[in-house]
C-alpha cells in the first residue's frame, strides 16, 4: 500500500532578527552595534554579544536582546542548544519578549521537539508576535505531531492573515493530504502553485500528483510529476512516483527508466530498489529483480 510519501522540506517560516538599535540608541558604540546590527559574520556577532551579556554595568534589556542576538548567532552556526540556553536567558529577563519565544519555537522545532515548540508559538502569539509566519509554523508542528485538525486550523489562520502565502497553501495541502483528503489537498497544492511567485515550484507538483495517486488518476500524477522533475532535474521522489505510476498503468519499461533516474540521485533508498524489484519480476527478469530485492534489504527493506 503506498504511504503519503513527501521530500524532505522545511515548511517553517524563518526565524526573525529585529534590528532594535534605534529603539536603544547604541548604534554609535562599535560593540553594541557589532551585536545588535544584522551582521553577517557569526562569530563577530558572538563575540560582541559575549561582551554584553558579562557586562555588569549593562542595562537588564541591553543583556536581554544581547542574549536573543546571540541565539541568532548560535542557530546560524547549527548549535541549537546554545542557542535555546540564550533564548531562556533572554526570556528569564524580559518574560514578555515575544519574539525570542517565537524564535526559541523555530530552535526546539529544528531539534525535534515539536511540544514545546508549539508552546512557544502559542507564547508569542499571546503576546502580540501574531504573524502569519508563527502560526504557520505551529501548525507545522502540530502536523508533525500528527494533529491534523489543530495544523490545518493554524494554517487557516496564516492564510488569512497573508493569502498570498504559497507556503501555507502548500503546508494546508499536505496536512490534508495526510489525513486522507486529496481534494482539499489537490485544491490547496493548485492555490499554491498559483499563487506562488514563478507560478509554482517542483514540491507543490510533485505533492499534488501523490494526491491524484492516492486518488487513482495516474494520467494527472504523471502530468505533475514531470512537471516537478522539469522544475528540479534532481527531485528523486518525483522521479520514483514517476515510476510508480508508469507501473500502476503496466509501463514496466518506462517505470524502470524512472526508478533508474530515482537511484542515480539517491542510492540509499531502499523504496526505489524494492519497486524496481517488483517492475523487473513483472517483467519476467527474475534476475535483475533479485539482485535488486537484496539491495533494498541492505538497505533496512522488510
Amino acid at each position: 500500500m503506498r504511504r503519503w510519501r513527501l521530500p524532505l522540506l522545511l515548511l517553517l517560516a524563518g526565524l526573525v532578527a529585529l534590528d532594535v538599535r534605534g529603539a536603544m540608541g547604541i548604534a554609535a558604540n562599535l560593540t553594541y552595534a557589532a551585536c545588535i546590527g544584522n551582521a553577517a559574520d557569526p562569530a563577530r556577532r558572538l563575540e560582541a554579544c559575549t561582551h554584553i551579556v558579562e557586562d555588569e554595568a549593562a542595562r537588564p534589556d541591553e543583556r536581554a536582546i544581547a542574549y536573543f542576538k546571540r541565539a541568532y548567532a548560535w542557530a546560524a552556526k547549527g548549535d541549537y542548544d546554545r542557542a535555546i540556553t540564550d533564548s531562556d536567558e533572554a526570556i528569564d529577563i524580559n518574560p514578555k519578549y515575544a519574539v525570542a519565544y517565537y524564535n526559541r519555537g523555530i530552535f526546539w522545532s529544528d531539534k525535534g521537539d515539536d511540544s514545546r515548540a508549539i508552546a512557544d508559538f502559542g507564547q508569542a502569539i499571546s503576546f502580540g508576535f501574531d504573524g502569519a509566519d508563527v502560526y504557520q509554523n505551529r501548525g507545522a508542528a502540530w502536523a508533525s505531531e500528527g494533529n491534523f485538525e489543530r495544523a490545518i486550523a493554524d494554517f487557516n489562520q496564516a492564510i488569512d492573515i497573508d493569502p498570498k502565502q504559497a507556503s501555507a497553501y502548500y503546508a494546508r495541502g499536505t496536512a490534508w493530504g495526510q489525513s486522507g483528503n486529496y481534494d482539499r489537498a489537490i485544491a490547496d497544492y493548485t492555490q499554491a502553485i498559483g499563487v506562488g511567485p514563478t507560478g509554482g515550484d517542483a514540491y507543490a507538483y510533485y505533492s499534488r500528483g501523490v494526491a491524484w495517486s492516492f486518488k487513482g488518476d495516474d494520467d494527472r500524477a504523471i502530468a505533475d510529476y514531470a512537471k516537478a522533475v522539469d522544475l528540479d532535474p534532481k527531485l528523486a521522489d518525483a522521479y520514483y512516483a514517476l515510476g510508480l505510476a508508469w507501473a500502476h498503468k503496466g509501463d514496466q519499461d518506462q517505470a524502470i527508466v524512472d526508478y533508474d533516474k530515482a537511484i542515480a540521485l539517491n542510492w540509499k533508498s531502499a523504496d526505489f530498489y524494492s519497486a524496481r524489484s517488483n517492475s523487473w519480476q513483472a517483467k519476467g527478469n527474475h534476475e535483475r529483480a533479485e539482485a535488486d530485492r537484496k539491495k533494498a534489504v541492505s538497505l533496512g527493506a522488510k
